[in-house]
C-alpha cells in the first residue's frame, strides 16, 4: 500500500485545489469555510442534521451529475479527484443570480438566511442530475434542509418552478448504467474537467497520528486490517463517515476509506434478487429497489421506507452496510435498515481480514451476534420473494422525515389469497424493542398456518408477541413501544386480508400514508399606491446576498491574528465546586490561557452579568452546562479538545431538581417573583356560575433552534477600546454588559450588528454573557478572540421558553359564557433569573386572548430548578398562556356540550370593552377576524365532513379547530434611532437601532425612506439607491433592544422622521428646480443640494409614551383554523390544512408579514407538537442537545394545504402608516392544531365508551396522542366478514 502524493487534489467551483499534508480528522465543510473562506455554507450542527453545509459533489466514474452531500461530514481526505460545488459557484449578485437562486428571492422564500444556501444546494443538486423532476421529486429533495423562519411553504413554492408537470419520472441510477438525457449532457461535461478528475487511486496520509488510507483493492483492506491487528493499531473503517453526525466516532490509528475499492462498489440483479457491494449507498440502493420494484413483492415497500431514513444528503454517501454495522456498535441505535432487510430476509457476505479473506455468508440475524472484529462486508442480497408474500414496515418518529426511528417494524408473510392462509415461514422484526432488531419467533410460529379470516387469531398472535418481546426500559418511552408493538402487528395482520374482505371502518388504518404534494395560497391588499414602494411586496434587500452565499454573519468575519474560545462547562446540575485544574489543558500545543472566576477576579475584571447571574461559577454548580471557565486557543480545534481536559472536582453532588413536580416536591421557589392578582370578585363570579369545571394544563421547553448560535468576536483597540461583533438583539445592553466586565466606559466599547441568522428572542438577554466572557479573553490577551458556541453547548447552557403548569377553575352559565376563573399558575424558570425575566405579571396581559371575562384570580409562582435560566422566546407568555385559556374554553364546550367555536363567540370581546389589564378596545375587530375566516375556510361544512368521516373510521381520526387570539403592541419606551446619510451622487445610506434577524427590518425602513424622500422628485426613490447599514452603537445609543414585533415599525417610524427633516431642509431647492414639466429628478436634486450647502444627514428618534388606550399602543387580531389527521393507533399526526387571517393594518410590505404568518405559525406546530426536551434526571444533562434528538418541524410536517391572508380593507389608527406587526399572533394560532388533534383523539375515546374530558399538554408528540388515546386491547379485532 503506497501512494504516489501526500496531497488531496480535488476541483473547487471549476478551480483546482491541492491540499498539502491533509489532516484525516477534518471534513471538507471545515476546509471549504476555513480554508478557503467559502463562508457560504454554514457549519452549526455539525450532525449532517440541519443542511446548511450542503454542497453538490461529483466524482469521475459515479454521483451522475453531481449530488448534494453534508459537508459536514464528508472527510477531506475523501474527495480526492472529486469536484465540489458550493453555492459560491453557482451564481453570484455582480455576475448574476442561478435560476434556483432567484426563485427563492422572487418568491420571498429567505429570511434571516442562515439555512438558505443549503437550500440552494440541495436543488441545485437535483436539477444536476434531473433538470426536469417531477413535483414529487422536488418536494423530497428537501428532507434534510431545516429552516426556523420561513415555514419552509415560500421555498417550495419558488422551488416547484422547475417542476415538470407530469408524473413521469426522469429516472436517474447511479449504481446502473442511465440513458438519461442529461446523464450523458453531464458525461460529456466530464471529459473537459481539469485534471484532477482522475481514476481513484491509493492513497495514504499521516497526521498528528493517524493515518488516512484510500484503498482501491480488497487485498489492501484485508493486509491494512490484518497488519493492524498484528501491531495492537485501532482501525475505522469509513465510505460516507454519516456515522459521525450521531456518534463520536472512537479514536483510530488508521482510518480506512473503502469509498472506491471496485469490489466492494458493484451491484448486480438477477432473477435471484439485487447484490450490493459493501459500499454501495443507500441512494444506489433505492434507485436500483425502484427500477426493479416488479421483481419481488419486498422491494416497493423497501424503497418507500428507505425514503424516511436519514436524508438525500446522507443517503448519498453513508452506504448500506455502514448503516449496518452502525446498528451493530451501537446498540441503542434503531436501525431502519436493519429492520427492514432483516424483514425481507437479506443475508450478508462477510470475508476475514485475518483468515486470508476467508468468506462466510450470514442471516442478519447471525450478523449481530458475532464480533466484526478483522470482517468486512462483501455483499448484501436481498432474494426475489414468492409471488404471495406480502411485505409491509413501519416506522414512528418525532417527525415525518430526517429523524430516527423511535420503533420500526417489518412483517414478511406468504398468504394463500384463496384459502387465506398464512404459508411458509412468516418474518416478524422489531427494532426499538431492545438491543439490535428482533424476531419474533413464537409469533412467527404460531401464525404459521393459520387463517388470517379467524378472528380469534389476532389475539392470541397480540397476546403471545407482548409475552416474548420484552421491551428494554432503557429505550425509555417503554409504555408507548408496548402500544407500537400491539399496534403494528394488528396493522400488518389486517393488511393480509384482501380488500374486499377489510370492514370499511377499518381500511383507512391500514392504507399507507401517502403525502400529498403540499400547496400554499395567500391574498393581502394591493396597498396604497400613494405611499409605494411602501405596502408593496418587496424582497428583502439582503435576499440576493443571502442565496447566494455573500450575505455577512458574525463568524463569517475574517481577523488576522484571532485566537478561539471555548466554554468549560460542568457535568453535574447541583454541586459545589472543590477544585478546577487547567494544567493539563494549558500543556496542550496552541492554548494560550484558561480564564475562570478566580482569574477574572485577579485580572480586575467583574464576574458578574448581572445581580442574579455569575459569569463563571465561583462555588455552586446550578445546572448541567454552566460555564466554570474559557480555553483560548489559536484553533477553535485545539480550544475544543483542551476545554475537555480540564479536571473539575465536585462535592456534595445533589440530585437536580428538574421539573415543576421536583420543585414542589422541594418547596424550591423564588419569593420575590410571584404574582397575586385579582379582577372583579371572583367569589361572585363562581356563585353566579351554573358549573364550575377544573382541570390542569402544561406546556414544555422550546429551543429557539437558531442556527446561528450565540457567539460574539471581540477585538481589542488602542486606549483599552474594544469592538464587539454580537449576534444579538440587544446592542445596547451587550455594551453596558462588556464595559462592567472590563471595567471600562461605555464610550470604549463599540458593539457591531450587522444581521443575525435567527433570534426568536433568545439573543435578547442571552448574547452579553458570551460577549463578557469572549471581552475579557480578548482583552487579557490583546488579542482577537472569538467565541462560537456549538449546537449542544448552546442548548445546554442557554435558557429556552419556560415550562408552565396552570391549575384551573372556571365558573361558567350553561351558555358557555364564563363568569370566573381562578389560576394556580407555576412556571420553571431554571436556576437564576434573566435579567428583568420573567415577570409573573404580564400573565395578566394575555391570559384574557379574545375573551372579555369578569372576574379573576392568578396566583403565579416561579419554580427554582437546577435548570439555565429561561429566557425570552418569541411570543413569550402570550404563546403559553393562549393556549391555557383555550384549553379551559375546549373544557367548558368539552362539559356543555357546546361547539368550541361557538364558546369561543360568546365570550368574545366587543369594541370598547376594557380588558384586565386596562387596555381599552376602542378598535376591536376580534369577531370580524373570526367570522370572516370561520366563513373563508369553509369551516361549518368540514367540520360536519370530519364528524361523518369520524364516523366510518375507527383508528383513523381527524379533527378541525378555530382558534382567535389577541397579541399587544408594546410602544412605551421602546426607544429607536435612525441616521439618514444622502450622499452627493444621491445614494442613500441608513444607520437604525434596529437588529435585522429576518424579520424584514431592513426592506421596511428602506421602504419608508424611499417613499419619504422621494416625494420631492418625479419617478421617486429607487430601493436601489439605499443601503441599510449595520447597527452600531456609535450611532445606535441608548436605545431598546430588537424585539415584541415592534422594531420594524418604530425603527422606520425613526427612518421617516429622520427623512422628513431631510425633505424639509430640500423643500426649497425641490421647488427651484421643478419646471412645467414637473419635479426635478433625485440626481439633479441632490447635486443641487449639495452645491447649495444643504446638510443632507439627519437623526430621527423615537420614544413613545404611554397610550391613551392602555398599557399597549394598539392590539392585533388574528385567527386560524387547523384540520389535522391522526392515527390513534400509532399517534402518527398530519396537518391537513391550516388557514390563517391575521390582521395587519395597512401593511407596509405583505410579502414579508405573510413570510412571518407563515413561519412563526410552524414554529407554534413544533411547540405543540414535536420539540420535546427530555432530561437525564441523575446529572440534569438534557439529552435532546442536538439534531439528532430535538425535533423542529422539517419540510414534509407543514401543512398539506396552508393558506394565509392578511385581513382586507384594514387599517390602524394608531400605529405607524396604520400598520400592524406580523411576527408573534401566528404562533399563537398553532394551538388550533394541538386542539384539532384532542378533538381527533376525543373521537376516537368515544368509540370505547370513554367521554370523559381529553386534554393534550404540550407538546402533543406521537408518544403523549397515542398514550392519551388508549386504544383498548379488545379493539385491537379483525372482525370476521369472509369465511
Amino acid at each position: 500500500m503506497s501512494s504516489s502524493r501526500d496531497c488531496v487534489e480535488f476541483e473547487v467551483n471549476g478551480e483546482a485545489v491541492v491540499v498539502e499534508h491533509p489532516d484525516p480528522n477534518s471534513s471538507l465543510g471545515e476546509y471549504l469555510r476555513y480554508g478557503k473562506g467559502l463562508s457560504g455554507l454554514q457549519l452549526p450542527c455539525k450532525q449532517g442534521g440541519c443542511g446548511s453545509c450542503t454542497v453538490v459533489l461529483e466524482g469521475p466514474d459515479s454521483m451522475c451529475g453531481g449530488v448534494p452531500v453534508s459537508s459536514c461530514l464528508v472527510p477531506l481526505c475523501s474527495v480526492d479527484g472529486k469536484k465540489v460545488t458550493t453555492v459560491e459557484g453557482v451564481g453570484n449578485v455582480k455576475e448574476g443570480l442561478h435560476p434556483v437562486q432567484s426563485a427563492i428571492v422572487d418568491h420571498h422564500g429567505t429570511q434571516c438566511g442562515f439555512c438558505t444556501p443549503g437550500f440552494v444546494m440541495s436543488m441545485y443538486g437535483l436539477l444536476k442530475s434531473n433538470p426536469e423532476p417531477t413535483a414529487q421529486q422536488v418536494e423530497d429533495q428537501l428532507d434534510g434542509n431545516l429552516c426556523r423562519c420561513t415555514g419552509y411553504r415560500p421555498i417550495f413554492d419558488g422551488f416547484q418552478t422547475f417542476a415538470k408537470r407530469t408524473t413521469d419520472n426522469i429516472h436517474c441510477s447511479k449504481a446502473v448504467n442511465c440513458t438519461a438525457a442529461a446523464c450523458q449532457e453531464d458525461i460529456e461535461e466530464l471529459g473537459k474537467s481539469t485534471s484532477c478528475m482522475k481514476k481513484p487511486r491509493t492513497l495514504v496520509f499521516s497526521k498528528e497520528g493517524v493515518t488516512w488510507a484510500r484503498l482501491t483493492s480488497l487485498q489492501e483492506l484485508y493486509g491494512l486490517l490484518h497488519g493492524a491487528k498484528n501491531r495492537g493499531d485501532k482501525v475505522r473503517v469509513v465510505r460516507g463517515n454519516t456515522s459521525t453526525g450521531v456518534y463520536k466516532p472512537p479514536s483510530a490509528d488508521f482510518i480506512a476509506d473503502i469509498s472506491e475499492i471496485p469490489d466492494l462498489k458493484k451491484v448486480s440483479v438477477d432473477e435471484n434478487g439485487i447484490t450490493l457491494g459493501g459500499a454501495v449507498t443507500i441512494t444506489d440502493f433505492m434507485d436500483l429497489l425502484d427500477l426493479h420494484k416488479d421483481l419481488s413483492p419486498s422491494y416497493a415497500p423497501l424503497h418507500k421506507h428507505l425514503k424516511r431514513v436519514a436524508h438525500d444528503q446522507v443517503r448519498n454517501v453513508g452506504s448500506v452496510a455502514g448503516n449496518l454495522v452502525m446498528a451493530h456498535g451501537h446498540g441503542d441505535f434503531v436501525s431502519d435498515v436493519a429492520a427492514i432487510l432483516m424483514t425481507a430476509k437479506a443475508k450478508i457476505k462477510v470475508g476475514s481480514a485475518y483468515n486470508n479473506g476467508q468468506e462466510r455468508i450470514l442471516s442478519l440475524e447471525e450478523f449481530y451476534k458475532i464480533s466484526l472484529d478483522g470482517l468486512v462486508i462483501l455483499d448484501i442480497v436481498i432474494p426475489v420473494l414468492g409471488k404471495n408474500a406480502r411485505v409491509s414496515t413501519y416506522k414512528i418518529a418525532l417527525r415525518r422525515v430526517n429523524a430516527h426511528a423511535l420503533m420500526n417494524a417489518g412483517f414478511n408473510m406468504e398468504v394463500d389469497t384463496v384459502k387465506g392462509i398464512i404459508e411458509g415461514n412468516p418474518v416478524i422484526v422489531y427494532g426499538g424493542v431492545r438491543k439490535n432488531p428482533q424476531r419474533a419467533r413464537n409469533t412467527e410460529d404460531f401464525l404459521k398456518g393459520k387463517s388470517i379470516y379467524d378472528e380469534k387469531v389476532c389475539g392470541m398472535a397480540l397476546d403471545i408477541l407482548r409475552e416474548e418481546l420484552i421491551l428494554d426500559h432503557a429505550f425509555g418511552r417503554t409504555e408507548y413501544r408496548s402500544t407500537l408493538l400491539g399496534a403494528f402487528l394488528y396493522k400488518a395482520l389486517l393488511s393480509l386480508l384482501p380488500e374486499d374482505a377489510v370492514p370499511a371502518s377499518l381500511r383507512s388504518s391500514i392504507m399507507e400514508y401517502e403525502r400529498p404534494i403540499s400547496t400554499g395560497e395567500v391574498n393581502f391588499d394591493k396597498g396604497d399606491p400613494a405611499e409605494y414602494p411602501v405596502s408593496l411586496p418587496i424582497p428583502k434587500l439582503s435576499a440576493s446576498l443571502q442565496v447566494t452565499g455573500e450575505a455577512q454573519y458574525m463568524d463569517d468575519m475574517v481577523v488576522g491574528g484571532g485566537l478561539f474560545a471555548t466554554y468549560v462547562t460542568s457535568d453535574v446540575a447541583n454541586a459545589v465546586i472543590k477544585s478546577i485544574d487547567p494544567s493539563e489543558a494549558l500543556s496542550k500545543r496552541g492554548v494560550l490561557t484558561f480564564i475562570s472566576a478566580a482569574t477574572v477576579k485577579d485580572d480586575g475584571y467583574c464576574n458578574l452579568v448581572s445581580e442574579y447571574e455569575e459569569l463563571f461559577s465561583t462555588e455552586r454548580v446550578l445546572y448541567f452546562g454552566q460555564p466554570l471557565g474559557l480555553i483560548v486557543a489559536d484553533s477553535k480545534r485545539v480550544a475544543d479538545e483542551a476545554a475537555k481536559l480540564v479536571k473539575v472536582d465536585y462535592a456534595g453532588i445533589q440530585k437536580p431538581i428538574l421539573t415543576i413536580d421536583d420543585a414542589i416536591a422541594k418547596n424550591s421557589f423564588y419569593l420575590d417573583r410571584g404574582v397575586d392578582w385579582q379582577h372583579g370578585d371572583t367569589k361572585r363570579g363562581f356563585q353566579m356560575a351554573d358549573t364550575v369545571i377544573e382541570g390542569q394544563v402544561n406546556t414544555g421547553h422550546q429551543y429557539h433552534h437558531h442556527l446561528e448560535t450565540q457567539r460574539t468576536l471581540c477585538i481589542p483597540g488602542e486606549d483599552s477600546t474594544m469592538d464587539v461583533f454580537s449576534s444579538t438583539q440587544d446592542p445596547a445592553q451587550v455594551q453596558h454588559c462588556v464595559a462592567v466586565a472590563l471595567n471600562q466606559p461605555q464610550h470604549k466599547i463599540t458593539v457591531n450588528v450587522k444581521r443575525i441568522g435567527g433570534a426568536y428572542g433568545a439573543k435578547l438577554n442571552r448574547s452579553a454573557s458570551h460577549a463578557m466572557a469572549c471581552s475579557i479573553a480578548a482583552a487579557k490577551l490583546k488579542r482577537p478572540v472569538r467565541l462560537v458556541l456549538d449546537m449542544a453547548t448552546n442548548m445546554q447552557s442557554v435558557g429556552a421558553r419556560s415550562p408552565y403548569r396552570c391549575d384551573y377553575k372556571i365558573g361558567v352559565n350553561k351558555n358557555g359564557r364564563i363568569e370566573s376563573l381562578d389560576l394556580k399558575i407555576v412556571n420553571n424558570h431554571g436556576s437564576h433569573f434573566d435579567f428583568e425575566y420573567p415577570d409573573m405579571y404580564m400573565i395578566a396581559s394575555f391570559i384574557d386572548n379574545t375573551y372579555n371575562i369578569p372576574h379573576w384570580n392568578i396566583k403565579g409562582n416561579v419554580a427554582r430548578t437546577n435548570l439555565p435560566g429561561c429566557t425570552y422566546m418569541r411570543g413569550p407568555v402570550f404563546v403559553e398562556t393562549v393556549f391555557m385559556i383555550e384549553t379551559m374554553v375546549e373544557h367548558v364546550a368539552s362539559a356543555l356540550q357546546i361547539p368550541a367555536d361557538i364558546v369561543r363567540e360568546t365570550n368574545m370581546y366587543k369594541p370598547g370593552d376594557i380588558t384586565p389589564c386596562g387596555q381599552k378596545l376602542d378598535y376591536c375587530n376580534a369577531r370580524e377576524v373570526f367570522s370572516t375566516l370561520k366563513k373563508s375556510s369553509n369551516y361549518e361544512s368540514r367540520l360536519k365532513s370530519i364528524k361523518n368521516f369520524n364516523s366510518a373510521n375507527h383508528f383513523i381520526k381527524r379533527g378541525i379547530s378555530i382558534v382567535p387570539v389577541k397579541f399587544n403592541a408594546s410602544w412605551e419606551a421602546q426607544q429607536q434611532i435612525a441616521l439618514v446619510n444622502v450622499y452627493p451622487d444621491g445614494s442613500v445610506g441608513i444607520h437604525t437601532s434596529g437588529c435585522e434577524m429576518g424579520q424584514g427590518l431592513d426592506v421596511k425602513v428602506a421602504q419608508v425612506a424611499a417613499m419619504t424622500l422621494g416625494s420631492l422628485v418625479k419617478d421617486g426613490l429607487d430601493l436601489t439607491s439605499i443601503r441599510v447599514n449595520s447597527v452600531t452603537t456609535i450611532v445606535a445609543n441608548n436605545c431598546s433592544e430588537s424585539g415584541g414585533s415592534v422594531t420594524s415599525e418604530l425603527a422606520a417610524m425613526a427612518v421617516q422622521r429622520a427623512c422628513e427633516r431631510i425633505v424639509s431642509r430640500l423643500q426649497s431647492t425641490s421647488k427651484m428646480l421643478t419646471t412645467s414639466k414637473g419635479k426635478p429628478g433625485w440626481g439633479d436634486l441632490i447635486q443641487s443640494g449639495v452645491d447649495n450647502g444643504v446638510d443632507l444627514q439627519a437623526r430621527g428618534r423615537v420614544n413613545p409614551a404611554a397610550s391613551k388606550c392602555g398599557p399597549y399602543q394598539y392590539v392585533s387580531f388574528g385567527a386560524g383554523v387547523s384540520e389535522v389527521e391522526v392515527d390513534v393507533l400509532t399517534g402518527d399526526t398530519r396537518v391537513l390544512r391550516v388557514d390563517i387571517l391575521l390582521d395587519c393594518g395597512k401593511s407596509l410590505n405583505p410579502a414579508v408579514d405573510i413570510g412571518q404568518i407563515q413561519g412563526a405559525f410552524i414554529q407554534g406546530l413544533g411547540y405543540y407538537l414535536s420539540e420535546e426536551y427530555r432530561y437525564n434526571t441523575d446529572n440534569g444533562k438534557l439529552v435532546t442537545d442536538s439534531t439528532w434528538e430535538y425535533k423542529i418541524p422539517s419540510s414534509k410536517d407543514i401543512p398539506h394545504d396552508f393558506r394565509a391572508a392578511l385581513l382586507p380593507n384594514s387599517s390602524n389608527p394608531s400605529g405607524f402608516l396604520r400598520s400592524k406587526f406580523s411576527g408573534e399572533p401566528p404562533y399563537g394560532l398553532a394551538c388550533s392544531v394541538i386542539f384539532a388533534v384532542r378533538q381527533a383523539v376525543a373521537s376516537a375515546k368515544e368509540q370505547w365508551g370513554d367521554n370523559s374530558w381529553c386534554s393534550l399538554s404540550a407538546p402533543a408528540t406521537v408518544e403523549k396522542v397515542a398514550l392519551a388515546a388508549s386504544v383498548p386491547i379488545s379493539a385491537l379485532k379483525i372482525h370476521k366478514i369472509r369465511s
